[in-house]
């Protein structure tokens, strides 16, 4: 059984949708998955936005949900962690660097262009060595960071729409884009555990 977490920023919008988009999905295919949600800055207990819940249902996906944060004990259970944007990411692996390998944006996570794959590489060796430096309090010259952002620019645009406080449109228009990049996280979960 693999432990899937989506992260974004309050836990009511896109990580509970793709929460729910991706239980119908395995569910369907008959994948072993748990999956749950939680945001870097969430109010617990927080219900799912109103567009998102209505979303989920003219899907047929029934989710319970009340936002968590996420914490320590949510990023230890999680076998993979996907998060929504890059700004996500690098606020989940700043507080728990010890979870840095099974990190990722969930658009960078399922690319399958072999180009884009290799630039991908070269930037998480690069930002896995920056990240020791800052563990270790050591500091990051202006070199270093001119190539953090000559590799950013060299990436697509991996952040996941925010709908947040937008019209029922904007929210279908994120569902379209998880939906999207769930069934080919899927396609790779499946083809993972096929060999």
């Amino acid at each position: 059984m693999t432990n899937i977490l989506f992260v974004c920023t309050g836990n009511t919008c896109r990580s509970p949708m793709a929460e729910g988009i991706l239980r119908q999905m395995a569910d369907k295919r008959g994948l072993a998955l748990t999956v749950r949600s939680a945001g870097i800055a969430a109010a617990q207990g927080a219900p799912m936005s109103r567009h998102s819940a209505t979303i989920l249902e003219k899907q047929g996906i029934s989710i319970r949900h009340s936002a968590q944060t996420a914490t320590s004990k949510l990023i230890d259970w999680a076998d993979l962690i996907l998060t929504m944007t890059v700004n996500h990411k690098r606020a989940v692996i700043q507080a728990y660097p010890q979870a840095l390998d099974k990190i990722h944006l969930l658009k960078e996570y399922v690319e399958d262009n072999p180009e884009v794959l290799s630039r991908i590489a070269e930037s998480e060796s690069f930002y896995s060595e920056l990240e020791m430096k800052r563990v270790l309090s050591q500091p990051i010259s202006v070199l270093e960071r001119q190539r953090v952002w000559e590799l950013e620019n060299r990436l697509p645009d991996y952040d996941i729409f925010d709908p947040f406080g937008g019209t029922l449109a904007d929210y279908e228009r994120c569902a379209e884009e998880l939906q999207q990049h769930v069934t080919k996280l899927l396609k790779k979960l499946n083809d993972a555990e096929r060999r």
